[in-house]
């Protein structure tokens, strides 16, 4: 038997640093009990990532180092965790200490490669180091890297740093003496084109090391960011093992052995029932096996939801449920992630709102087991067209239609305000890229789990929770009508959204291109799709601008979703 090492896949609550120390401690006690002889945590794990402008607050640094130094440890402990420069004029660096037998917060590690790119802005708040992570644990030396350190070695970053600190370290080995092991403390955030990047990644870098390297991932939410854990270790001959995403938990692998590699669930007994809770095993050469992207997208966004929740103190929840596809699958999603018990859905039919959809709103209500009201808000509707009806005999039809959007905001409001609930807004990623969404209406709410999900993608979401939910003997919770419906906002008579949008399909994969590809319009034209409809996307989706920067949060599971990796100006002419 070789050494054990421990990855501490923990989730920690940004600026509760005395906390996630707590949960370091306990996880560590349970890695040691259990063999290990040495851990680390991911990156920044004392103050959890990212913590943006925490880091400017006078004495937040300070009190982070101080609290890793002094976290408790049976066995060597590595701690992500802000490390101090010691002058008012230079920036802190974002670090590892070592704590445990033999070490009292002797700093092993400060990042050199400081990412500024996509949802990145570490160069704000970080000074970059020149120097390898260096530490000594359990008799061996180790290399220390953090997050990004390791990424340059692959390619795949568009900065262009001056330094690999893997090749760095493999230098290091010539002069220094070999190391055992180099670790690499992380928070890689999760987006469906994730998978199979980062045991690319931790193969590459064993290979060129000469040994094994570990990557310790966080899992959970926060605010828009979310991470899927999934830990690895990976030998220079190929072997990597990986660990379950979307848990807490402790990884714990023997260096000679990767087939004894198992993981302990965090905290112990209250492993989510979802959990998969293993240990995968890839062979030289095979890939990691890809996670059925319905159930991933769905672990994902439930995750953005019930953290951004528990790490806010909100406890329940209220949306409008129209009966459509997007208001019935955040119903479950918001099911998921509070409990059933804590989600109210408000029906708020109008003149145009079809009997089939009242019914397949109380359907998914009566599937999860939330509570459900109706407010037919015709009456409000009659009054705030006689208050408007000569602006709105003359102006814009699309006038008419958004009262009723902004009616039911009102109400949706309303009833958060009044249980000290959040509202939570349904809109997707389709809609909100070309305005086909209303201000102070649908938009409004705290979070919007869908936010960076296209329409197509919301299908595949809702046709996994149905089979979820009948893999575990309940009724699903999306009826056929649901699902097999033409879409449709039911603002106005006989309407449906291809009535002023091209089909979803279509839709979906030129806005794919424009965002995620930032491809012309004129290459995308000239894969099929016809140049007017091309226009036509490009042209709303710079002029809807202003509705995505009143857009709430929505947890990223896209290349480059709204928000932090999405940075347009307003006023530009183009």
């Amino acid at each position: 038997m070789g050494e054990i090492v421990a990855l501490l896949q923990l989730n920690p609550t940004i600026g509760d640093i005395e906390s996630n120390a707590a949960e370091i401690e306990r996880a560590a006690a349970l890695a040691a009990s259990n063999g290990a002889s040495i851990a680390c945590t991911c990156e920044l794990a004392i103050c959890g990532y990212p913590p943006r402008d925490l880091l400017l607050e006078d004495g937040f640094v300070e009190r982070c180092q101080a609290a890793a130094s002094a976290v408790q440890s049976p066995i060597p402990l590595l701690v992500g965790t802000p490390i101090d420069s010691g002058s008012e004029r230079t920036k802190p660096a974002n670090g590892a200490v070592r704590v445990g037998p033999g070490g009292s917060g002797e700093i092993v590690c400060r990042k050199q490669l400081l990412p500024t790119y996509d949802v990145f802005d570490e160069a704000r708040y970080f000074e970059p180091n020149l120097d390898a992570g260096l530490a000594s644990a359990s008799g061996m030396h180790l290399g220390v890297t953090i997050c990004e350190d390791a990424w340059q070695h692959v390619g795949d970053v568009p900065n262009d740093y001056r330094t690999d600190p893997i090749e760095q370290l493999a230098d290091w080995q010539q002069g220094g003496g070999p190391l055992g092991l180099t670790v690499n403390l992380s928070a890689s955030p999760y987006h469906l084109a994730k998978e199979g990047e980062r045991a690319a990644l931790v193969r590459a870098a064993a290979a060129t090391l000469g040994h094994p390297f570990a990557l310790c991932n966080q899992v959970g939410g926060n605010d828009d960011l979310i991470f899927d854990g999934r830990s690895l270790v990976a030998w220079p001959d190929g072997t990597v093992v990986q660990g379950p995403g979307w848990c807490m938990g402790v990884m714990l692998v023997d260096l000679e052995d990767p087939s004894s590699a198992g993981w302990l669930p965090w905290p112990e007994g209250e492993c989510d029932p979802d959990c998969r809770c293993a240990v995968q095993m890839v062979a030289p050469g095979d890939e990691p096996a890809a996670p059925d992207s319905g159930t991933d997208l769905l672990s994902a966004v439930t995750t953005g939801l019930g953290d951004y929740c528990r790490k806010s103190g909100i406890t329940s929840l209220v949306l409008g449920m129209s009966g459509g596809i997007d208001s019935a699958v955040c119903t479950v999603i918001a099911a998921r992630a509070v409990g059933p018990a804590n989600v109210l859905g408000l029906s708020m039919p109008s003149r145009h709102s079809s009997q089939h959809s009242i019914d397949d709103a109380v359907a998914t209500a009566e599937a999860l087991g939330i509570e459900m009201l109706s407010i037919p808000i015709n009456e409000l509707h009659n009054e705030a067209e006689e208050a408007l009806a000569e602006e709105l005999d003359s102006g814009d039809p699309v006038a008419a239609e958004n009262l009723q959007a902004r009616i039911r905001g009102m109400l949706v409001m309303g009833a958060a305000n009044a249980r000290g609930s959040m509202a939570v807004a349904t809109g997707n990623k389709s809609e909100l890229a070309v305005g086909y969404c209303t201000l102070y209406g649908d938009m409004n709410g705290g979070y919007a789990p869908l936010g960076d999900l296209y329409k197509t993608q919301v299908y595949d979401l809702a046709r996994a929770i149905n089979t979820d939910a009948e893999s575990m003997g309940n009724p699903p919770p999306l009826t056929e009508s649901t699902l097999t419906k033409a879409p449709s906002a039911e603002l106005a008579p006989d309407q449906v959204d291809q009535d002023s949008l091209p089909p979803y399909a279509t839709l979906d994969a030129i806005l794919h291109a424009l965002i995620e590809d930032m491809a012309s319009p004129e290459s995308i034209a000239a894969e099929g799709y016809d140049e007017a409809t091309v226009a036509w996307v490009e042209d709303k989706l710079n002029t809807s601008e202003h509705k995505r920067w009143q857009m709430p949060p929505a947890p990223r599971v896209s290349e480059r979703a709204f928000g932090q990796g999405w940075r347009q100006p307003l006023a530009v002419k183009r």
